[in-house]
Formats: C-alpha cells, sequence, structure tokens
C-alpha cells in the first residue's frame, strides 16, 4: 500500500479509532488494560498521536481511574457505592456513577476531542497556514451568444457621426460571441477592517459599463483589469465606509447606471435596523469623474440616497428610495477662436449616445470622421425615485415589481443654446422603467442572477424610456439600444439553474429612437454563467 493510500485509510478510519478509545475509557472499564494500551500504541503509530500525548494519556487513565486488582469483584452496597479491596486487604470505598451520567460525559469528552482534532488539522497531511482563513475568493465565468438586428429603415452611420454621435454600424446585423470572466478576493485585514481587489475581463478598457470580450482575435490572449479595488471599514453591522474602485452602492435598476458600472471614489452607506418590520438606509459619495490635466475644471459626481425597507412579512417588503445625482462641469465649452484646442478638455472622456451635444473645436472642422471635438450642451442634476415590492405570498414562488424614475433639474434650453448647441425643441429631461420579475429567486441584478440552487428560474419583463437629456448617456445599460439615452422599448426574457450556481439566461432587448435619425435595435442574448 501506498503512502497515499495509507493517509487516505487514516483519515477515512479516524474518526472511529478515536470513538473506539472513547468506549474504552468511559466504559464500564476501570483499568487502561492490554486493548487500551494496543489502541493508543496503533494511533502513535499511524502518527495520530504523538508519542508524548499518548504516555501522557495513559498516565492520566492510570491516575484518574481506579483499576481492578487481583481479580477480585467489587460489590455494591445498599447505599449505591462500591467497596472493592485495594490489593492490601484494605477496602476502599467508591462511590457508584449512574449510566446516564457516563453517557453524558463520553459525549462531552467525544465532543471536545473531535473539536481539538479539527483545530488542530490531526490526520490532515498538510495543514493550510491559519492566515489564508482571512482570504474570501470569488467570481464567474459567462458564455454568451450575442445577435444583434438593426432596423432597414434606419439612416446610416454617416448621418450620427456628422452629428458627433459615435456610431459605426446602423444597417448590417451582427452575431458575436462574447465571454466575461472575473475572480475576487476580499482579505480580512481586522475585525472592521477589510480589502479586496477584482480583476474583470474588459474587450475595452476605455468602457467603464461593459466587461464582455469578444471570441474571433485570432486566438489571442485576453486583457484583464482591476475593475475593483477597495478598502472597507465597518466599525459595526450597519455601518460601512469605502474607498477607492468600488461596487455601486446604490438602490437602483439598471435604467441609470449600468449594472458593471464600479465607481471611483469614497463613500459611506449606513442601514440601521429601527425595528422588527422597519430598516432605513442611506447613502452618500464623492467621485471624480474626469481629472482635467492643465485645467481647474475638473469632472465630479456627488450622489445621495435615502430609503427605507418596510417588511410586510419575513420574506415580503416594500422599498422605497429618492436620490439625488449631482454632476460638476459636465457641459462642454466653445472655442471663442478657429481651430483653438484649449477648451477640448471640456468634452467627456466617455459617452454612448442620445446626450445633446456642441462641437468645441469650432468649425470649419466638423463631424467626428473630420477631427470635430464634442461636448455635452446640458449639466446634469438628477433626481431618481426608485420603488420596489417584493411578495413571497406564493411561497417557493416570489413576485418583484420595481418602477424607477428620474428627471434632470440642469436641463436649460436657453443655456444650451448659448452653449452653441442645436436644438429641435423635442428634446427632454425625464426618463422612467417599470419592471416585473417573476421566480423562485430575487438573488438577481436586473435579470442577471447573482447565485442560483438548480432548478431555480426566473421571467422578466420592462419597459423603458429615456428622453435624450435625462440621464448621463454614458452610465447608463450598455446593452439596451447599445447604450445611451433617447430610446424607448422592451425587455423581456428568463433564466434556468441547471445546477447549483450554473444557469441559463435568454434575453431580448427591442429598442428605437425618441426623436432625430431613425436607429431601430434589436438584440438577442443567450448566456451561459457559472459562479464560484
Amino acid at each position: 500500500m501506498d503512502d497515499s493510500a495509507r493517509d487516505t485509510m487514516k483519515i477515512k478510519f479516524l474518526p472511529h479509532i478515536i470513538l473506539g478509545l472513547f468506549s474504552l475509557l468511559s466504559s464500564g472499564m476501570v483499568m487502561a488494560d492490554a486493548s487500551t494500551v494496543k489502541l493508543v500504541n496503533l494511533l502513535v503509530q499511524e502518527g495520530i498521536l504523538s508519542k508524548e500525548k499518548a504516555d501522557l494519556l495513559l498516565k492520566q487513565v492510570a491516575e484518574e481511574v481506579t483499576p481492578k486488582t487481583n481479580g477480585i469483584q467489587a460489590k455494591t452496597t445498599p447505599e449505591n457505592g462500591v467497596d472493592a479491596p485495594d490489593g492490601k486487604g484494605k477496602v476502599i470505598r467508591m462511590q457508584y456513577v449512574p449510566e446516564f451520567v457516563k453517557q453524558e460525559m463520553r459525549e462531552e469528552i467525544k465532543q471536545d476531542v473531535l473539536a481539538q482534532a479539527k483545530n488542530e488539522h490531526w490526520g490532515d497531511r498538510k495543514p493550510l497556514p491559519s492566515w489564508l482563513d482571512r482570504f474570501t475568493w470569488s467570481g464567474d465565468v459567462r458564455l454568451r451568444h450575442d445577435n444583434a438586428s438593426f432596423s432597414e429603415a434606419n439612416a446610416p452611420p454617416g448621418v450620427f457621426r456628422l452629428a458627433g454621435i459615435d456610431v459605426e454600424n446602423t444597417t448590417v446585423d451582427r452575431l458575436r460571441w462574447r465571454v466575461r470572466g472575473r475572480i475576487a478576493v476580499d482579505v480580512k485585514l481586522t475585525d472592521h477592517f477589510t480589502a479586496g481587489v477584482r480583476l474583470a475581463t474588459n474587450g475595452a478598457s476605455e468602457n467603464p459599463v461593459a466587461a464582455n470580450q469578444t471570441l474571433g482575435d485570432s486566438n489571442r490572449s485576453f486583457a484583464a483589469f482591476f475593475d475593483r479595488l477597495y478598502i472597507n471599514y465597518k466599525p459595526n453591522d450597519w455601518l460601512l465606509l469605502s474607498g477607492g474602485k468600488v461596487a455601486n452602492p446604490f438602490y437602483r435598476t439598471d435604467m441609470v447606471w449600468d449594472p458593471d458600472l464600479n465607481f471611483d471614489g469614497i463613500m459611506v452607506s449606513a442601514k440601521p435596523k429601527i425595528n422588527d418590520r422597519l430598516l432605513v438606509f442611506g447613502t452618500g459619495g464623492v467621485f471624480p469623474i474626469q481629472e482635467v490635466d492643465l485645467a481647474k475644471n475638473d469632472k465630479w459626481l456627488f450622489g445621495g440616497q435615502g430609503g427605507l425597507e418596510w417588511y410586510l412579512t419575513s420574506q415580503s417588503k416594500i422599498t422605497l428610495a429618492a436620490a439625488y445625482y449631482h454632476y460638476e462641469n459636465m457641459s462642454g465649452r466653445i472655442s471663442d477662436l478657429n481651430g483653438d484646442i484649449r477648451l477640448n478638455t471640456s468634452a467627456v472622456q466617455w459617452r454612448q449616445k442620445g446626450n445633446s451635444l456642441i462641437q468645441l473645436n469650432n468649425p470649419p472642422v466638423a463631424g467626428l470622421d473630420d477631427g470635430g471635438v464634442y461636448g455635452l450642451a446640458s449639466e446634469f442634476r438628477e433626481l431618481n425615485l426608485t420603488g420596489g415590492i417584493d411578495l413571497a405570498t406564493f411561497n417557493p414562488v416570489r413576485i418583484r415589481l420595481m418602477g424607477d424614475y428620474a428627471r434632470n433639474l440642469a436641463f436649460d434650453p436657453a443655456k444650451m443654446r448659448q452653449r452653441g448647441a442645436n436644438l429641435s425643441g423635442k428634446e427632454g429631461n425625464t426618463a422612467y422603467q417599470v419592471r416585473l420579475d417573476i421566480g423562485t429567486t430575487m438573488l438577481q441584478d436586473m435579470g442577471q442572477l447573482l447565485a442560483a440552487k438548480r432548478h431555480d428560474w426566473l421571467l422578466f419583463g420592462a419597459f423603458k424610456r429615456m428622453e435624450s437629456d435625462s440621464l448621463l448617456d454614458g452610465f447608463t445599460d450598455s446593452e439596451f439600444y447599445m447604450g445611451g439615452t433617447n430610446a424607448q422599448g422592451w425587455i423581456g426574457g428568463a433564466a434556468y439553474a441547471v445546477a447549483d450556481n450554473v444557469w441559463f439566461t435568454g434575453r431580448w432587448l427591442s429598442a428605437n429612437q425618441i426623436i432625430g435619425p431613425k436607429l431601430g435595435i434589436d438584440i438577442l442574448q443567450i448566456d451561459l454563467t457559472a459562479r464560484f
């Protein structure tokens, strides 16, 4: 028998050997007889007990247990005691121990020794260092079939690019196989401090709202980037302070924020429990959006949200929240001189499509393809109201209904024209979404399951409408309408778990522009996701 097999048998029979020893020492036997000694020696030979521990164990047995001697049988007295000769003619009186007391003692000893064996890794071939217990690993891998279909009535890409909208394809259907991989580690530093990082694939590192990597790049390796990197301080169960590149801390849908978006900056979140049925929460943060070199007009987001969770039952609840997102220095500034590029830094670093634009570097240079630089025409001060009701009335089936409303309070067509915007008068500043989810799991974020048990299922549907300047288009969902605002349409889909933490998801997203040149996009996505 090789060493590996011997170690396997040792670990397999360890509990039986230990229980056998308990039985011998705590049963009616009153001495460490030959069987007990052999059993202890066996434990030593197998490396389960050290020689010193074995000698100490036999010594304790000899000292604490009154032995039988000279083959003379002890007898029970009427007072429930035991008279036994000591080998010198004297009779020693011993108190009788009831059987149920022996059983309790036997069970306590067993539990104590098993606990010690676990803590000290008895029988482990290579015990892991204790500091590894401070690390928590997690991650997921997603395979996606992505089929985008464009309306035959769509305007050509050149129409959009002439207006500063970065669109390269509006007419040719596209089929892509895509993957996403993420792996995260959290480290417990002290009782209150933790640190964490997460690596994620990202086909375009400048894109903050997508972690998808398209297959078919000559089998070249994928790039991975840190999409989270933070230090958390949690002095108690209801208060959290975090800084770095952190997960989205706000109660939300995918209307205002893309599910893959993370925030640069610092934030504080409090969630105190008022009573068994009411919990309140508040979140605030300061987030740098864009640090502008050689200028003082850095772009910032100051965000705050407050809300409550009211539990109708132990599993049914109503959630209401109000948020205010205040952006600073988001609108562009046009230079007074033709060809002057000093104010090009007032353009936002990342945008998708939908917001009203102004050209910053003044004609005769026009259009993206001719070197034009475009900035936002409006500032953004977003008021966001979000509510949801979770019902477990039909357990195990759960129902969730959510509504989301947003309004850009800084939308001012007169000021936008003063900045140089050419408006149609149909631009708008409101957005809303209504969404319904039905299934056996609600551990999900807008149809993207976060965890699932085998045979869990989910059905979902939503309607969404986002006017042109209602939201900052760069941070909205990158899947619906292929990202941006000035769009409305439907979302529907289903998910099913084929195993624990392995599930399929199918989604259909259909959207059209609200104003401007025709742009209709339908997207079918089929995902296989595994979480660990």
